[in-house]
């Protein structure tokens, strides 16, 4: 009955992370600056704030700082 209930929680497990991946992978607009760039460059689009955010690197969140050096 245990092995039951830990196979049914790693089967649960695996659809939300395959379901999260596909959302994200369906938006390639959503970046983890998305907060950062509403927050400090009060701007709606992630993407088009990443010039201000990189202005803003000791501001972002750790995931945001990440991304924008990533990507350089």
């Amino acid at each position: 009955m245990h092995s039951r209930k830990s196979l049914g929680i790693a089967v649960l497990a695996g659809l939300f992370i395959s379901f999260t991946s596909a959302a994200l992978a369906a938006n390639p607009y959503k970046t983890p600056c998305r907060s950062d760039a509403k927050r400090i460059c009060k701007m709606q689009n992630d993407v088009k704030a990443q010039s201000c955010l990189k202005q803003h690197l000791n501001e972002v969140t750790p995931a945001c700082k990440a991304f924008l050096t990533k990507s350089k």
